[in-house]
C-alpha cells in the first residue's frame, strides 16, 4: 500500500513538473491594454504581460505608426508606453508590440489600433428637451442619452466609461442620472474603432432635490452632493467606479471637487479651501485660507490653479505646488472666467473679462509656470459662455470652450490651438455646453 502511494505521489509530482516545463516553454502573452490618464505626456497605455519582460527588448522591437516620440517605462510584467508631451496626435495609432521575456522567449508580434483622442461631448437642445450627443471622427453627431427635460449639468467620468447628468424639470426639481458608456478606442481591427457605445440611462441617486452637484476623478469615481427641500437634508455621497457607495460627513460652502488621482477632495469652506482625505484619520486636513476658487487640476503633478479674490476687487491667478505656498502668476482688475493647465502645470490658460464701452470683452491669455505671458488672443466677435468650462486636450494640443455672442440664447463649441492661440474651428450647431470625454 505504501509503495502504491509512493508511486502515485511520484507520478503526480512528475506530472506537475512536466506541466511547469510546458508552461515555461510557451511564449509570453499580452494580457491587457489599459489607457493611463494620469501621466505627463500626450497619452499613455499600460500593458500587462503573462511573464516579466525585458524592457529594453520591448522598446527596441515594438513600433508605432505614425512614429511618435515615446518612451517605455515599468518592470516585470507591467510596462507603460508613454507618448512624449507637446505632440499633436491627429489620427489613430497602429501599434506593434514585440520583445523577449527574461527567459529569452519571444512575444509573438501583437498588432493593435489605438485612438487616444478624446471625444467632443455636447449638451444639445433638441425637440422636446435636451440631449447628450458625441461627435464621431467623421463629424456626425451621435445621440447618447434619451431626450430629457433640461440637462442642468454634465460631468464625464474621468475613465471615459460614463457621464453623470443633472436634470431639472419645470418646477426646478433636480434629478441625478448615470449614463454608462463602453469605450471602443483599442481594437485589433481599425474599422472597429468607434465612438463609445451608450448603455441604459439609470438613476444615480434616487429622489428629487433642490440642489445637486457632481464631481469625478480619473478613476471614474463620482461625488454627488444633494440638498433636499427641508433644513438639514444635505448629503454628500462617494460612488466608487466599482459601484460601492459611502456617505461622507463633509460640510462645504460650495461644490466639492475630487482630486484627479483619487483619495481626496478640495472642499470650499467659508474661510478658504480645504484639502481633505476621503479616508478618515489617514491624513490631516490642509487649509488654504482666503477667498479662493479652484480653477483646474494639473493632473500628472498634483498641482492646481486657483482664482483668488482680493478685498479691493482685484483677482489673481495662483499656481499651487504640493508642499509650497501658492505662487502668484497674474494679478489684475479683470474678472477670471475660467482656467485650465497642462498635465505638468507648466502652461496655464485663462479667460479674462473686462467691460469696455458697455460691452464685455473677453481675452484668452497663456502663461508659463512663472507667470510670464506667452500669448494673448481676443475672443471677439465671440464671448466666453458664462459658467462653462475651458478644457485643455494634451492629445491634440488644443483648447475647447463654449462661446456665444451678445443676444444669443445658445452657444457654440470652439476649438483653439493651445500654443499659437489661433482658432481651429467654431462648430455651427447650437449647444448649451461642450466638454471633453476621455477616450477611456
Amino acid at each position: 500500500m505504501k509503495q502504491k502511494m509512493w508511486v502515485l505521489l511520484t507520478s503526480f509530482a512528475g506530472l506537475v513538473l512536466v506541466q511547469q516545463q510546458l508552461l515555461l516553454s510557451r511564449p509570453p502573452r499580452l494580457l491587457s491594454r489599459t489607457p493611463q490618464p494620469l501621466q505627463s505626456g500626450s497619452a499613455a497605455l499600460d500593458l500587462r504581460f503573462s511573464r516579466p519582460m525585458q524592457l529594453g527588448s520591448v522598446a527596441a522591437d515594438s513600433q508605432l505608426q505614425p512614429a511618435l516620440l515615446h518612451r517605455w517605462q515599468g518592470e516585470n510584467n507591467l510596462l507603460r508606453l508613454l507618448i512624449d508631451a507637446n505632440q499633436r496626435i491627429k489620427s489613430s495609432i497602429q501599434l506593434t508590440f514585440a520583445g523577449q521575456d527574461h527567459r529569452a522567449q519571444a512575444l509573438p508580434p501583437q498588432h493593435w489600433w489605438w485612438d487616444p483622442r478624446p471625444w467632443l461631448l455636447v449638451n444639445r437642445q433638441v425637440d422636446g428637451g435636451d440631449q447628450l450627443q458625441v461627435q464621431s471622427r467623421d463629424g456626425r453627431w451621435i445621440p447618447l442619452s434619451p431626450t430629457l427635460n433640461q440637462i442642468q449639468r454634465v460631468v464625464p467620468l474621468g475613465n471615459g466609461k460614463g457621464a453623470a447628468l443633472i436634470e431639472r424639470d419645470k418646477d426646478w426639481k433636480q434629478r441625478l442620472f448615470l449614463l454608462p458608456l463602453l469605450p471602443r478606442n483599442i481594437t485589433a481591427d481599425r474599422d472597429q474603432l468607434a465612438a463609445p457605445k451608450a448603455g441604459k440611462l439609470m438613476p444615480l441617486v434616487p429622489g428629487q432635490y433642490l440642489f445637486a452637484d457632481l464631481s469625478s476623478n480619473l478613476n471614474g469615481d463620482l461625488l454627488a452632493q444633494t440638498g433636499g427641500f427641508s433644513p438639514g437634508s444635505g448629503r454628500t455621497e462617494l460612488i466608487k467606479a466599482d459601484g460601492q457607495r459611502r456617505t461622507l460627513e463633509i460640510k462645504a460652502s460650495g461644490p466639492i471637487q475630487l482630486l484627479p488621482a483619487g483619495g481626496g477632495a478640495v472642499v470650499p469652506t467659508f474661510n478658504g479651501l480645504t484639502l481633505r482625505p476621503l479616508i478618515e484619520n489617514y491624513k490631516t486636513t490642509q487649509l488654504l485660507p482666503g477667498a479662493r476658487d479652484l480653477g483646474d487640476f494639473c493632473q500628472a503633478t498634483g498641482r492646481a490653479v486657483l482664482i483668488r479674490h482680493w478685498p479691493d476687487y482685484r483677482r489673481s491667478i495662483e499656481l499651487v505646488i504640493p508642499g509650497l505656498p501658492p505662487k502668484q502668476l497674474w494679478l489684475g482688475e479683470e474678472s477670471v472666467l475660467a482656467l485650465s493647465c497642462d498635465n505638468r502645470g507648466e502652461r496655464v490658460w485663462a479667460v479674462l473679462g473686462r467691460r469696455q464701452d458697455r460691452l464685455m470683452q473677453h481675452e484668452l491669455v497663456l502663461l508659463d509656470g512663472d507667470g510670464l505671458v506667452l500669448g494673448r488672443r481676443q475672443l471677439a466677435p465671440w464671448t466666453f459662455k458664462p459658467r462653462s468650462m475651458l478644457q485643455f486636450d494634451p492629445v491634440g494640443e488644443q483648447l475647447l470652450m463654449t462661446v456665444t455672442k451678445p443676444g444669443w440664447d445658445a452657444g457654440r463649441a470652439a476649438l483653439m490651438d493651445a500654443t499659437t492661440l489661433e482658432w481651429l474651428e467654431v462648430l455651427p450647431i447650437r449647444i448649451k455646453e461642450a466638454l471633453w470625454l476621455s477616450a477611456g
